[in-house]
């Protein structure tokens, strides 16, 4: 996400006098330049009038609103070329907490979804409490601005006291304000929309996930894809861009796009969830690009964690930035801060299984670093209860290295579920080892006739074996 603000009226003033705004930054990556995170010309400020008077989310409707529309908003050179024309002036009076330091960027990071909800929270919408809220505004990046309209009716729908989460778009953030521009402009003006997502392309500086929601656009635009369907489309799409963007070394939106298509990801076998499995997997073989949990253990290793942070949000992103936490923790080795974050299980919904899945692909990156005890704790966190997701995703991903390890977790899970009243498991681990991991295939079969041959269900082993003559005329295995 771009720089997103909470705008406060500190003082309004109906006689066309200065207005004081306050303006509160909610979100930003740290790993940008911490310098530019305070917006400071006139455009910003014409952009924060025109949403006090649009009428919208509660908001009263005001003069404005009819001289300015909402796609000249999004369009960055009608707002340098026409801010003078509502604002005459622009002084900022006061500032904290700026630059930011170490502690307050890692605050940033970790209450993101904190934060998250603080943006919504306005007095139009009644959601605003100022007990709970103001707290949590006094530990964050804000200035105090007075504004001079050149026309009292700019300014006529503000009152002391109002405060919302607003759209406005500041420093750095033009790219994500283009590629608004452009999703408004598709159906009624697709000149107009190709030039948006261009803009946002063409920036020398921006956020690289804005330029690749951009790119995307783009492509299904010159197609003559429904925008709503062009949203929709699967992995495929970001995961080729990915692609061409690493082989051309623009790294940062190579790895935006990875993001998407693994987030884009929803492979199943047998009843088993391996989401972005293929997707990883493919991204490795054509490209050597790293998993989520290698790229995200190496950038906490040196230390970048909020770049870390970043992926993973978007990755795993169910509406709330839960796992992504709980990843980062055990990225730093903060296995009871993972606990907590988790509510100490992870069965149950999807967030707990994106947390296995990423926990197993932990396990692994730990085992081929030699880091044998940590590996198995991770591991074993994975592996709770009886499901074999996690596992199958790491070896379906190819993350499930070295194969000793491999072959040691897979044999125990088969003999976990083993079951001859239920032989799904065991059908989906051979539908997946076969191709990743033929030995482990073997075991399961053999395991699965035993199994039913115990049970007295003859007819079940029958099939089971086989299957596994099947398997085992196709190489050598023990």
């Amino acid at each position: 996400m771009d720089n997103t603000y909470r705008i406060h009226v500190v003082h309004a003033d109906a006689s066309g006098g200065p207005v004081r705004l306050r303006v509160l930054l909610v979100h930003h990556e740290p790993w940008w330049d911490r310098t530019m995170l305070l917006p400071s010309d006139p455009g910003f400020f014409l952009q924060v009038l025109r949403e006090a008077a649009d009428g919208d989310a509660g908001r009263p409707r005001g003069p404005l609103a009819g001289e300015v529309g909402e796609a000249q908003l999004l369009d960055a050179a009608f707002v340098r070329a026409n801010a003078h024309r509502f604002v005459a002036r622009v002084e900022r009076v006061a500032v904290r907490h700026h630059p930011v330091d170490d502690a307050l960027a890692e605050y940033y990071r970790n209450a993101y979804d904190t934060l998250d909800h603080l943006y919504y929270a306005g007095t139009f919408n009644g959601r605003y409490r100022p007990g709970e809220h103001g707290p949590l505004e006094e530990r964050l990046v804000q200035a105090e601005y007075d504004v001079w309209p050149t026309d009292p009716r700019w300014t006529q729908t503000l009152r002391a006291g109002q405060c919302w989460g607003t759209r406005a778009w500041g420093p750095i953030a033009q790219a994500e304000a283009s590629v608004r521009l452009g999703w408004v402009l598709w159906d009624d003006d697709p000149e107009g929309a190709a030039a948006a997502f261009r803009h946002a392309i063409e920036l020398e500086h921006g956020d690289p996930y804005a330029k690749v929601e951009a790119r995307l656009h783009l492509d299904a635009l010159l197609t003559g894809q429904d925008q709503y369907a062009a949203q929709d489309q699967g992995a495929d799409a970001p995961l080729e861009l990915a692609l061409r963007l690493h082989a051309e070394g623009h790294e940062e939106e190579a790895r935006a796009a990875y993001a998407q298509a693994v987030s884009r990801g929803d492979c199943s076998i047998g009843g088993v969830f391996l989401g972005g499995a293929s997707v990883i997997a493919e991204a490795r073989r054509r490209a050597g690009m790293e998993s989520p949990a290698e790229y995200g253990y190496r950038l906490a290793q040196a230390g970048d964690l909020s770049r870390a942070a970043a992926e993973l949000r978007r990755i795993y992103d169910d509406g709330s930035a839960r796992v992504a936490a709980f990843a980062l923790a055990l990225c730093e080795g903060a296995f009871d801060r993972a606990d907590e974050v988790s509510g100490g299980s992870l069965e149950g919904d999807l967030a707990g299984t994106w947390m296995g899945q990423f926990a197993m692909d932990l396990a692994f990156v730990h085992a081929r670093a030699g880091h044998t005890d940590t590996a198995r704790r991770l591991a074993d966190l994975a592996d709770e209860g009886l499901n074999s997701g996690p596992f199958l995703h790491a070896l379906a991903s190819g993350s499930a290295r070295p194969v000793e390890l491999a072959v040691e977790r897979g044999t125990a899970l088969v003999d976990k579920i083993v079951n001859p009243a239920w032989d799904d498991g065991i059908e989906a681990i051979v539908d997946v080892a076969r191709e990743h991991l033929p030995e482990l295939a073997v075991y399961a079969c053999r395991a699965q006739a035993a199994c039913e041959s115990a049970y007295g269900q003859e007819e079940n082993a029958a099939r089971w074996r086989a299957r596994l003559a099947r398997l085992e005329a196709t190489g050598p295995f023990h």
